[in-house]
């Protein structure tokens, strides 16, 4: 991670920190404020809508001081949630029996924001699939690393790293995958021209972007032998490039794209190596895809613990 970025990380956490101290030291003299506003927009509204007896009155007051404390309570959780502390429900089985479907987590939103992952790290990134979905991955691949599955173990640069269980499933299978890392030349090579293919079949760009966002298995069916090579090395999918509408334009023209990396990727894989959607089948994770550290199970109650 740069200097640079943990510079302005430290200066945005210290205003917003400084922020929610101001909150806390000042609360009655900010809630005397906001009740003496709200009061001020209630009197307009009663004008306004030509309110009449006092019940009436009373019920629109109290509605509108409803609406602004669950506001601005709303605002606070969801602040607190995106920068400091979230909460998380784990749909999925990808991480059995480290994390069970229905569990709940608290993840340390801010972490990453000062340093950079570490292999075994159990992440929380938004997928590169969709674009929209958040994942619970364990973190076990760290750019310029190279990795590979045989004997259903992990090797990292050729050394075994972990006795946990993953099964050569995907696009990894049994090929030796170079991590991307930021500085890296990322080469898209497409297998032909498919220009032909989409106007036959009246398929444009947008739709092509479409079916990809909606299972990343369309690259190999709609875009066959499209490959990615890292400094020459040929690796597994990079998504982020292939859901770029001008990187996608290229390469349905069968023009090679080439490109400098301004990111670090990651490996993600999952605990249930038979029962996880990981960059096994859809490549890498992007740093800045990663959004905090799952640290802690909250519920159910009898399983409360920190994760490892």
């Amino acid at each position: 991670m740069d200097r640079d970025h943990i510079v302005l990380n430290s200066i945005f956490y210290i205003c917003l920190t400084a922020f929610f101290l101001y909150i806390f030291i000042k609360e009655k003299y900010l809630v005397a404020k906001i009740d003496k506003k709200r009061t001020v927009l209630e009197d307009k509204l009663v004008n306004k809508f030509k309110i009449q007896g006092k019940t009436s009155e009373k019920i629109l007051r109290k509605i509108i001081k409803l609406i602004e404390s669950l506001g601005t309570a709303l605002i606070l959780v969801l602040i607190i949630q995106k920068f400091y502390i979230g909460n998380f429900l784990v749909p999925t089985g990808s991480m059995i029996p480290t994390i069970v479907p229905r569990d709940r987590l608290f993840g340390n939103m801010f972490i990453y924001s000062f340093k950079a992952p570490k292999r075994e790290d159990i992440i929380v990134f938004k997928e590169p699939i969709e674009n929209k979905v958040l994942y619970t991955k364990r973190l076990m691949g760290l750019p310029g690393e190279k990795v590979q599955i045989k004997y259903d173990r992990l090797f990292v640069n050729g050394k075994k790293i972990s006795d946990r269980e993953y099964t050569p499933l995907g696009e990894l299978s049994y090929n030796t995958w170079t991590v991307p890392k930021k500085g890296d030349i990322v080469k898209i090579v497409p297998g032909e021209d498919y220009t032909a293919k989409f106007e036959q079949e009246n398929i444009d760009v947008a739709k092509v972007q479409k079916l990809l966002k909606e299972n990343s298995g369309y690259v190999s069916q709609l875009l066959p032998n499209v490959k990615f090579y890292i400094n020459g090395s040929q690796t597994g999918m990079i998504l982020d490039y292939i859901h770029d509408s001008e990187v996608l334009s290229q390469l349905i023209k069968g023009k090679t794209v080439t490109e400098k990396l301004d990111e670090d990727y990651y490996l993600a894989l999952g605990d249930n190596t038979n029962g996880s959607y990981d960059s096994r089948m859809w490549g890498f994770v992007k740093e800045d895809r990663i959004k905090g550290k799952a640290f802690v199970r909250f519920w159910p109650l009898n399983r409360i613990g920190f994760l490892k």
